[in-house]
């Protein structure tokens, strides 16, 4: 099966594509100048040249034709590859109305082309008059460092570049190492480390989180069985899941044949879901956390405090574990009203029966706080910062040592 490459290079004079050759992808200009011809009478017709953020091609995958303009590169010219699987994909989640639009664009599109192409025929105007151009240069503005990152991404997660860090949560009164926290980080060969939040966003948006989320909860489950090992016990890991992935109807599914496959049990897997996610569909999401529930899995409310702050959730929702957000716990000693707050959710925590992990820890102060307030279990750069599988094994040895 042919493979095309995210992005492609370009020297002066090289043809890009041909008039009438099939088209299987379309093309953002990232670099360079291309001019693009058709053939009027057998000689070729300069119709546009365009630059760098405008979009060449795209009509071959609009209307699945062949194309209808040669691309000739006028100087070294670098190109982002917008492949017919990627189209595909964005044009299922597109609405009815876009997909309206689009076709009513492809009728006049053809229609303007035979009129130009009859006039060109009879040679009734200049040819440096002619405004045919496969994308307008009033409606170019494509984000070309966003269609990059995408490119980027997807090409991360099937090269394996993706890889999970995990934090170490400590139980307070007996300090010891009880469970981790994984966290994805993209390990790019050339700029190295890439933290979540340049990425997480994106992948949500483009449904890459579907795929990606699904290789985390595996990875995580495969990573555990090393961790809990009888010198280094482990009560739990935690897996974030997003709003996204809630959207699935066969998460649980997937997640059920996840767990059967690795043989884990589903006791020491803990899902991680935040206030916004719980109030996104709320009674979808008491049936999806009840089905994990029901396979023995646990759940924790993730940064509690910041959305909305309900505490019906701890009722209405099957959650176990509350996890107070860093923005409480690092400001307890200098703002009054946050040492309340982290006071008054462990009280309240305790007494429905769901364990506290406070996230944020970076004092002794702070920890010992937390003891007072009888929190669980505390997390944060105070104990130690994520890090890759091999160091997290090598750190919960040492620290039972």
């Amino acid at each position: 099966m042919n493979t095309i490459e995210p992005r492609q290079i370009f020297q002066a004079g090289e043809t890009i594509f041909l008039e009438g050759e099939p088209g299987n992808c379309a093309y953002i200009i990232e670099k360079g100048r291309i001019d693009l011809f058709i053939v009027v009478d057998g000689k070729p017709v300069q119709i546009s040249s365009i630059n760098k953020g405008n979009l060449l091609g795209e009509m071959a995958l609009l209307d699945d034709h062949f194309r209808t303009a040669t691309a000739v590169a006028t100087e070294p010219t670098e190109l982002i590859v917008i492949s017919r699987n990627y189209f595909s994909e964005k044009l299922k989640s597109a609405d009815e109305f876009m997909l309206m639009l689009l076709n009513v664009m492809l009728e006049r599109y053809g229609e303007m082309r035979a009129r130009v192409e009859n006039i060109l025929s009879q040679q009734a105007i200049d040819q440096d008059k002619i405004l045919i151009e496969q994308n307008s240069q009033d409606n170019k503005e494509f984000n070309v460092a966003q269609v990059q990152l995408e490119n980027n991404l997807r090409n991360a997660f099937e090269q394996k570049h993706l890889e999970l860090f995990y934090q170490p949560i400590i139980s307070l009164v007996e300090n010891k190492v009880v469970g981790c926290e994984a966290l994805i980080r993209w390990r790019d060969p050339e700029k190295g480390l890439i933290p979540p939040d340049q990425f997480i966003g994106l992948s949500e948006e483009t449904g890459l989180i579907i795929p990606i989320g699904l290789w985390i909860i595996e990875q995580a489950c495969l990573d555990y069985k090393q961790f809990n090992q009888p010198e280094t016990p482990l009560d739990f890991i935690s897996i974030n899941v997003s709003g996204r992935q809630f959207a699935e109807s066969d998460l649980v599914e997937n997640i059920e044949d996840i767990f059967q496959e690795l043989q884990v049990n589903p006791q020491n897997i803990k899902f991680e879901i935040t206030e916004s996610i719980l109030m996104s569909n709320p009674l979808v999401m008491i049936n999806t956390l009840n089905e994990l529930k029901k396979i023995g899995s646990q759940i924790a409310l993730d940064d509690f405090g910041t959305g909305y702050s309900s505490f019906s959730y701890l009722h209405r929702f099957p959650i176990d574990s509350l996890k107070i957000d860093r923005s409480f716990t690092s400001t307890m000693q200098s703002n009054e009203k946050s040492f309340a707050i982290v006071k008054s959710l462990c009280t309240l925590a305790n007494a429905l029966n769901i364990s506290v992990i406070a996230e944020g820890v970076e004092l002794d102060w702070e920890k010992q706080q937390l003891i007072d307030f009888n929190a669980d279990y505390g997390q944060g750069y105070f104990f130690a910062k994520p890090m890759p599988a091999d160091e997290f094994s090598e750190f919960i040895q040492n620290w039972q040592v």
